[in-house]
């Protein structure tokens, strides 16, 4: 009878530890899970505060098959710790880095042995400018035809010596509105319309060639005037294009201010940064000058006010990556109007935009993101796709994550 007792005995307390052991090691497997993920964290800021040294704050280099990879391990108070890899490969070093973090949780009772979980993420980073137009608030087109399109200033198949060819386009032209609402009257694009939960929309699936999407969550981020030391910048009478006019012709690269609305040139090669500090940014002209395949970059970072550009504004190289105009918060219209095209980005999301008149062959080359945007007349968009690659960028997004 007690031999009985004993063995039955000794079988309940060898499944209540196996069921012990069970239930400890399913608890360390769950903690696991956010040691991984502080992993994740800790690389994903590494990879958006170090860009440009990512051996920094004790990350370590190193390679895997010629490839750079960055390691580090963080030890935590109750000795479990994370084990991070940052790989760069894919499309290139900087835009597709491939993380792997392991997190590491002790068994109870143990010194040596650990529960695990590995995950791997990729990642992009996201381009500012990724729409033909966008509009944090309301769209609203009065005309008819196509509206948006794309191509793409640095592929030859998608245009001719980097200029908008009408018979080499594509279907990228996306637009799209957080707040709405949105109305494209009689207008079609050849892309995707991108709409907020809650935004409200008249626009028909026959006025889009893509598709719509009613869950687009993005915020555009207002401008920050960048830290440098802005040279006033001096008038005088122009050249070439605009020979004899009174303006600005900015010869040599650098970061300037102006305070009038004088005529703005810039010649081939130079890159400037432009400060505007008067309340109407009108400049008469701007003439961004091209020559022998060499072109002159502006940007201009308006700080407070409106902007109005009458339909004047020139870039010989015809690719909008040599003109950008940033409008700081403190900026709250933009108008652009005429018969020429504007070619370049406009960035002010806190601005209203209005565009008046256009033509059958005239009307935005490359890109605008604003508070809102009314369109009068006939008036095209031509997102450059070349802005996907070049200008600044709003971080690093997760595209995908898989434990493995």
């Amino acid at each position: 009878m007690s031999l009985t007792v004993g063995t039955v005995l000794a079988s309940y307390l060898g499944l209540i530890g196996s069921r012990y052991k069970v239930t400890m090691r399913s608890g360390c497997w769950n903690a696991a899970v956010p040691v991984m993920e502080a992993g994740v964290e800790e690389a994903l800021t590494h990879i958006q505060d170090d860009l440009n040294d990512p051996a920094a704050n004790g990350w370590t280099a190193g390679t895997i098959s010629g490839q750079p990879v960055y390691s580090k391990q963080r030890t935590f108070s109750d000795n479990s710790y994370f084990l991070v890899n940052i790989y760069y490969g894919g499309a290139g070093t900087t835009n597709t880095p491939y993380i792997y973090s392991t997190g590491f949780v002790p068994l109870p009772l143990s010194s040596s042995s650990y529960v695990s979980r590995t995950t791997k993420v990729t990642g992009t980073n996201q381009p500012l400018i990724n729409l033909a137009f966008g509009a944090v608030a309301a769209i609203q087109m009065n005309g008819n035809g196509l509206a948006a399109n794309s191509f793409n200033s640095s592929n030859p198949a998608l245009s001719t010596n980097g200029q908008y060819d009408s018979s080499k386009t594509s279907t990228n032209g996306n637009v799209a509105s957080v707040y709405g609402p949105v109305s494209f009257g009689n207008h079609n694009i050849a892309g995707n319309l991108y709409l907020g939960p809650t935004a409200t929309s008249g626009v028909g699936a026959g006025q889009v060639s893509g598709q719509i999407y009613t869950d687009f969550n993005v915020s555009f981020p207002d401008v920050v005037l960048p830290t440098t030391t802005w040279l006033p910048a001096s008038t005088g009478i122009l050249g070439g294009l605009l020979s004899g006019i009174v303006g600005y012709d900015f010869t040599t690269s650098g970061d300037y201010s102006v305070t009038s609305a004088g005529s703005i040139q810039v010649e081939p090669g130079v890159t400037v940064r432009v400060r505007v500090d008067t309340a109407n940014f009108n400049p008469g002209s701007i003439h961004i000058v091209s020559s022998n395949g060499v072109s002159g970059t502006l940007i201009v970072y308006q700080v407070s006010g409106s902007a109005s550009m009458s339909g004047n504004v020139t870039v010989d190289s015809g690719r909008a990556r040599n003109f950008w105009y940033f409008g700081l918060p403190a900026v709250t219209s933009v108008t652009y109007g005429g018969t020429s095209s504007f070619i370049g980005v406009m960035y002010a999301p806190e601005a209203d935009l209005t565009l008046n008149g256009g033509g059958n062959n005239n009307g935005l080359i490359g890109a605008s993101i604003t508070k809102s945007i009314t369109m009068n007349g006939h008036y095209n968009f031509h997102f450059d796709e070349d802005l996907l690659s070049v200008g600044p960028s709003r971080g690093y997004v997760v595209t995908s994550w898989k434990e493995l």
